[in-house]
């Protein structure tokens, strides 16, 4: 489960339908982005918008002990093709995981509404990762669907893309389709985040760098 730091219902923004964020500027642009910011009771952790950074036309998460970071589109949109150039630093810190993911509209709507976790990477060495959909089971209880991992030198610069439709989610690296969901497929509105994750004690620094971000509706 993912709790995020701020509820994004009614914004617009991000890199909307055919659009591509190249992170060409000195900071974020807050009309398209948001970087989490302050302590969260919910997940009972501290999220630091300064540990989001773009130089260089790269946009930079970092986290360790002191906090984490995540930074999310401020677009809505139901059902929607992205694709995200990234690497991560390797061997990573112990205790991070980085998360690509669709997140409802609103936060109160989790796990009823869903969530797509098309990349999340629990491996230190950072050379596989796997991906999640979460739904609400029975009693409403978060239940998921896992869809197995993908073996890839995540040090290296690799296009991470999912596909999401009304009947079905297709995960790929590099253009190749390493998965596709067709059961609890989500069908509301939800936003693009970018998270770096505490799972257990820290140990040392995680990071993720994203060189673009292309979204078609």
């Amino acid at each position: 489960m993912l709790i995020l730091v701020l509820v994004l219902a009614g914004c617009s923004g991000g890199p909307g339908a055919g659009e591509t964020e190249d992170f060409d500027g000195s900071s974020l642009d807050p009309a398209r982005w948001v970087a989490y910011d302050g302590f969260n009771r919910a997940s009972a952790e501290t999220w630091r918008a300064s540990q989001c950074t773009v130089s260089g036309g790269v946009l930079r998460l970092r986290a360790d002990a002191s906090g984490i970071c995540g930074v999310a589109s401020r677009i809505q949109t139901t059902y929607a093709k992205a694709e995200v150039r990234a690497r991560f630093s390797a061997p990573a810190g112990q205790g991070l995981a980085p998360v690509f993911l669709f997140w409802p509209q609103n936060d109160n709507d989790w796990p009823q509404a869903g969530e797509i976790d098309w990349l999340e990477c629990y491996d230190t060495s950072r050379r596989s990762f796997g991906s999640w959909i979460h739904y609400a089971g029975r009693g409403g209880n978060d239940e998921s669907d896992y869809g197995g991992d993908f073996r890839v030198d995540m040090s290296q610069w690799h296009t991470y893309g999912v596909e999401w439709t009304s009947s079905q989610v297709r995960v790929s690296v590099d253009g190749q389709v390493w998965h596709t969901y067709t059961r609890h497929i989500p069908s509301g509105p939800m936003h693009l985040a970018f998270q770096i994750n505490r799972i257990g004690p820290v140990t040392g620094v995680a990071e993720v760098e994203i060189d673009w971000v292309h979204v078609d509706g």
